[in-house]
Formats: C-alpha cells, sequence, structure tokens
C-alpha cells in the first residue's frame, strides 16, 4: 500500500535521508512528521529526532510458509478473506454475494498478535437476540433463525496505537454557593499516554461499529499464528494507520476533553468542555493485531444494516431498523397495561379507606349496612377514575407520539478514558482556571435542579414510568 499522495509534500533531490534505513523520507501533513516509506519511521522535520514508527504491512509476496492459506474475493464488493485450505466460503457476509473466487495468496499475510475467538456461533446468535429483543419494533428478518444462521467469524484486522498526547483543553465551570453561582474559565494542558487503542483497517466495515463492540481483554493477545485460523475467515487491511490518522487524533482528542470532565466532577458543579484549542501527538507505535467478530450484513428494504458481535466478550451491537406496524402494536399493548394498572390504582384507595372504616365500625360485608359503603366505593371510584383521566390520556397518547419509537436501534458508544489512558503512570495536568463573576441562580437555566409540577403529577409520573 502506498501513502496517499494528498497527503504528502515531498522533497526535492537533495530530501534528506532516513537515518535508519537511508531510504528517502517525506513529509506528511496529518502527523507533521517525516515519514520514510521503506521502514515506517517517522522524525521531527526540525531535528530528525525519532518520533515513532508506523509502517506498512503485509506488502511482501507469499511465502512457502504460507502455502496453506487461502484467499477468497468477492466478485460484488471485492473484499478479500483469507483463510485455511479446509474453510470454505458459499457467500460474502459483506454483501450477501455468492459470487466468490477463490485464488492462490499472493501477498504475505503475517499480523503481529491476535486474540482467539472464545464466544461460539450460538453463543454469538443469543447475546444478539438478547440484545435486539431490547429494541421494541425490530422487523422479525432481524430476528430470524434462516437469517442468523448466516452470521460469520472473522478476525478483524486492527491498528493498536501507543502515543505519548498534549492537549490544550477550554471551558467553563460553576461552583454553586447558596443562591449564587462562582463562574470560571476553564484552561488546562493534558499530558498522557495512550496505549493500545483500537482501529480497525477494514473500509467495509464501520469504525463506529466496532467501537460499539469494545472493549476487548488484551490478557488474552497471543502472539500470531495460522493454527487460530481453521473455521475462521481474515480480512486483510486496506486502510493503513497513517490513512486513519485523522479519524486517531479525533479519538484521543476526545479522550482528552473525557480525562477533563472526569477529574474536574467533584471540583465544579456544572462543566462544560468548549473543545480542545491544540493537540499534540508523538512517538507513535503500532501493532498490527487480528480481533474476533462475528459479523453479518442483512439487506431490508433496499438498506444494508450490519451486526456485530465481539468474539472474546460476547458483546452485540449494530444499527438496526424499526417496523413502525411492530411499534404501533407494542405501544398500544404497553398503554392498555398501564391503563389496567391506572384503573387498579385509582380502585385502590377509596377500598383501603372504606375498608378501614368499616372495620372501625364493626360492619361485616354481609350486613345491610356494608352495602351503603360498597355503593359509596364505587362512587368514590368513578370520581377518581374520571378526574384522573387529565393526567392518563396526555401519557398514554405521548407513548404515540414519542419520535424515539420510530428511529433506528442506534450503535453502542466506545469505551471510556479508562480503558486505554494509564492515569497514574506518564499523567500530568497544568490547571490554569480563572474566576470569572458571580451570577445568581435565579437567572441561570442550567442550574434549575427539577422542573415544578403539580403533587399529583409527580405521583403519577412516579406509578407510570
Amino acid at each position: 500500500m502506498t501513502w496517499n499522495s494528498t497527503d504528502i509534500k515531498t522533497y526535492g533531490t537533495s530530501s534528506a535521508k532516513c537515518p535508519n534505513c537511508g531510504a528517502s523520507v517525506i513529509f506528511n501533513e496529518k502527523l507533521g512528521k517525516l515519514v520514510c516509506a521503506m521502514c515506517g519511521g517517522l522524525f521531527d522535520p526540525e531535528s530528525m529526532r525519532p518520533s515513532g514508527r508506523i509502517e506498512n504491512r503485509d506488502t511482501g509476496d507469499a511465502g512457502e510458509e504460507e502455502d496453506n492459506k487461502q484467499e477468497f474475493v468477492c466478485d460484488s464488493c471485492g473484499a478479500a478473506m483469507v483463510t485455511d485450505y479446509n474453510t470454505s466460503a458459499t457467500f460474502c457476509a459483506f454483501c450477501g454475494s455468492p459470487t466468490l473466487i477463490n485464488k492462490r495468496l499472493s501477498r504475505c499475510f503475517r499480523p503481529d498478535v491476535l486474540i482467539p475467538f472464545k464466544i461460539s456461533k450460538e453463543e454469538a446468535i443469543e447475546n444478539y437476540l438478547k440484545w435486539a429483543r431490547t429494541n421494541k419494533g425490530i422487523p422479525k428478518k432481524f430476528t430470524s433463525e434462516a437469517v442468523l444462521s448466516k452470521i460469520t467469524g472473522y478476525y478483524i484486522p486492527f491498528w493498536l496505537i501507543d502515543a505519548d498526547c498534549k492537549s490544550e483543553i477550554s471551558g467553563t465551570g460553576q461552583k454553586f454557593q447558596g443562591e449564587n453561582i462562582e463562574n470560571y474559565s476553564i484552561d488546562r494542558t493534558l499530558v498522557f499516554n495512550v496505549r493500545r487503542v483500537p482501529f480497525d483497517g477494514c473500509k467495509k466495515i464501520s469504525n463506529t461499529l466496532m467501537e460499539a463492540i469494545e472493549p476487548y481483554d488484551y490478557k488474552d493477545l497471543r502472539d500470531y499464528n495460522d493454527l487460530y485460523l481453521p473455521g475462521f475467515f481474515a480480512q486483510r487491511y486496506d486502510l493503513s494507520a497513517i490513512d486513519m490518522m485523522d479519524i486517531i487524533r479525533i479519538r484521543l482528542d476526545n479522550y482528552a476533553e473525557g480525562i477533563v470532565k472526569r477529574l474536574s466532577a467533584k471540583e465544579y458543579d456544572y462543566f462544560k468542555a468548549v473543545g480542545v484549542r491544540g493537540a499534540y501527538s508523538d512517538n507513535y507505535n503500532q501493532v498490527y493485531a487480528l480481533m474476533p467478530v462475528w459479523f453479518l450484513n442483512i439487506e431490508y428494504e433496499g438498506d444494508m444494516y450490519s451486526i456485530a458481535v465481539n468474539g472474546q466478550t460476547g458483546k452485540a451491537s449494530g444499527s438496526l431498523p424499526i417496523n413502525k406496524r411492530r411499534v404501533h402494536m407494542h405501544a398500544f399493548v404497553s398503554s392498555l397495561w398501564e391503563i389496567v394498572k391506572y384503573i387498579a390504582v385509582t380502585a385502590l384507595v377509596p377500598a383501603l379507606g372504606l375498608a378501614l372504616l368499616m372495620f372501625l365500625l364493626g360492619n361485616r360485608p354481609g350486613d345491610d349496612f356494608s352495602w351503603f359503603y360498597l355503593g359509596m366505593f364505587i362512587v368514590l371510584w368513578l370520581v377518581a377514575l374520571i378526574s384522573g383521566l387529565i393526567f392518563i390520556v396526555p401519557h398514554v397518547k405521548k407513548k404515540f407520539r414519542d419520535s424515539s419509537f420510530y428511529e433506528s436501534v442506534t450503535i453502542d458508544k466506545a469505551p471510556n478514558i479508562d480503558q486505554y489512558i494509564n492515569l497514574k503512570n506518564n499523567f500530568s495536568m497544568e490547571n490554569r482556571d480563572t474566576f470569572n463573576y458571580m451570577s445568581s441562580k435565579k437567572d441561570d437555566k442550567s442550574t434549575k435542579e427539577f422542573e415544578k409540577v403539580p403533587l399529583s403529577e409527580k405521583v403519577l409520573r412516579s406509578i407510570f414510568k
């Protein structure tokens, strides 16, 4: 794979040479570094000081030691899958096409490490169904046994990135002092190290989807061995680490902002980060890894939807459509159940009150006098039932108007900063926060602690959540 010509500036014939291998170096704008296209070394443009290594992999010809592998190439979408000769492919899990071309491995295939599969196909389907059924209104096709049986185990290529980072964060903070607010400007410099942050190197799989099934437990990392491959497919990377530098920098910047929010949570009663004002990363290092994923694309009404299950932990995620008819049915059943609860709740108070009064007066259900109380109960119940309709009717209507019922199931967010940042080692934060002014809570909308509502509505909200 070659460097993207739009991302580089080349020097002339007198350009500097790589101190490691003597090849010419080129300047990469995304990194702000000189890059050796031969060995992957990174160097500071001013001093030629080494600042990490990001190299191309799997660029050589396949050798004799890889004669036990074969490659399937999809004739429709171009996906390339590597596996052993005993594993056959009948369709492409990326586009569903059955047209796969089988050919001898032409390029070497040698990642650094991998995490072996721990979750079986049956367990992956079960975990997916548990996750999917928590979302109401998903079309039946997405829980169909025939469709889910096509889920395929892949070793997905990942770049595990190490880097030293420095970021400038700005924002605002508030401290509540009785009815007054102390307002601060946030200004901090963070220096931290990230280790093995994963980025999938496959164009055909959504980065967001792969982030959603993180994290992996790196305790199970093994040196790459062909013996883990039989029965599964391994996808070749088609995005090098340097091709993904924009995505890498954005995620590292988000981690810097997340650190400030985490460490300022107790310091301020209200905190808002405006953003990363400046960011710098150095000492990059990469590990080429294969991670286990059960993967399936499902076509529905002309669109393709992807689901994935972490092959080590079993975590499932995906982007799924919503069937409005099923949503309406669910909303109807749910509303009917809440109406039943409403009738029971409105009957409970007068029933308990009248029962207590009858007990105190020594009346028994067979006495003529007790039927008078029964009539009183019915009247009070009907009054409570009818008067309470002004609350229950809007509540039921809201279920059918709630726009979230009609949206596609969203993919989970990436793991928090704790997974990849060591806050104990190689971490420092320079705090330059400054006090701005005092203000009143009455004039600040962000400090509203609760919405003022009638007591009766609060009771109903607590019952009908």
